[in-house]
C-alpha cells in the first residue's frame, strides 16, 4: 500500500510536467496555425481585386468586387451597380449574360497566343480601356495574367477574368470596354479554330517547339 502510494506520488509531478509540455506544444502549434492562416489571408487580400470603377464620360461609379460576384450568381444588382446599368442603358439580364457566358478556349493555345505579337497588341488594346489607375503601364501584363489564369480549366468568362485580376483596383471605360472584350474573345476563338483546323499550322508549331526544346547538337558545339 505504501509502495503504491509512493509510486503515485512520484508519478504525479511527471504527469503534471508532461501535461504542461503537451499544453505548451498545442498552444505553440495553434499559434503557428493561426499566424500562418493570417499571413495567407492577408497575402491573398493584398493581391486580390477589391473595387472596379466604371467610367461613363465625367461620371465614375465605384463597385466592390463583391457586388459583381453577387450579381453574377444571383442576378440581383446592388444600388451602385444599378446606377451603372442605368448610365449604360443596359438590361441587367443582358449584362449578367455577358459576365457569366463561358467560352471554350484551349489554355495552352491561349498561352502561346498571349506571347506573340498578336497577343501584345490585344492586351495593349485592352489595357487602354481597363487599367490599374496607379500603375497604368502594368495593366496589359495584369490583364494577360488574369486571362491566362481564368482559362486554365479550358473555358473562360468575364467574371473569372475580373476575379483573377491581380491589382487591388481596376478602372474601366464603360463606353468601350465591353465591346473590346467581346471582340478579343471572338478573335481568340477565330485563331483557335484556324489552328485546330490547320494541320500545317499544328505541324509548324510542333516543329518549332521541338527545335526550342531540343536544340541542334551542332549548334551546341
Amino acid at each position: 500500500m505504501n509502495f503504491q502510494q509512493g509510486h503515485l506520488n512520484e508519478m504525479q509531478p511527471k504527469s503534471a510536467n508532461l501535461t504542461k509540455r503537451m499544453s505548451k506544444s498545442l498552444s505553440l502549434g495553434l499559434a503557428l496555425l493561426l499566424s500562418t492562416s493570417a499571413v495567407l489571408l492577408s497575402s491573398a487580400k493584398a493581391f486580390a481585386l477589391d473595387n472596379v470603377t466604371v467610367k461613363y464620360g465625367a461620371v465614375d461609379v465605384t463597385l466592390p468586387i463583391g457586388d459583381l460576384q453577387s450579381f453574377a450568381q444571383t442576378g440581383k444588382a446592388s444600388s451602385q451597380l444599378q446606377s451603372v446599368l442605368n448610365l449604360a442603358k443596359q438590361k441587367p439580364e443582358a449584362v449578367r449574360e455577358i459576365l457569366t457566358r463561358e467560352v471554350a478556349l484551349d489554355s495552352q493555345l491561349v498561352m502561346r497566343l498571349a506571347n506573340t505579337y498578336f497577343g501584345e497588341i490585344v492586351f495593349k488594346e485592352l489595357g487602354e480601356v481597363a487599367y490599374t489607375p496607379t500603375t497604368r503601364l502594368q495593366s496589359a501584363p495584369a490583364l494577360r495574367d488574369a486571362l491566362l489564369a481564368a482559362s486554365k480549366d479550358g473555358k473562360i468568362s468575364l467574371i473569372e477574368v475580373i476575379q483573377n485580376y491581380g491589382p487591388a483596383a481596376l478602372e474601366v471605360n464603360g463606353d468601350q470596354a465591353m465591346v473590346i472584350y467581346q471582340r478579343v474573345i471572338k478573335d481568340l476563338q477565330d485563331m483557335q479554330a484556324l489552328y485546330q483546323n490547320s494541320p500545317a499550322l499544328q505541324n509548324t508549331a510542333g516543329q518549332a517547339r521541338q527545335m526550342i526544346c531540343q536544340p541542334n547538337s551542332s549548334n551546341m558545339k
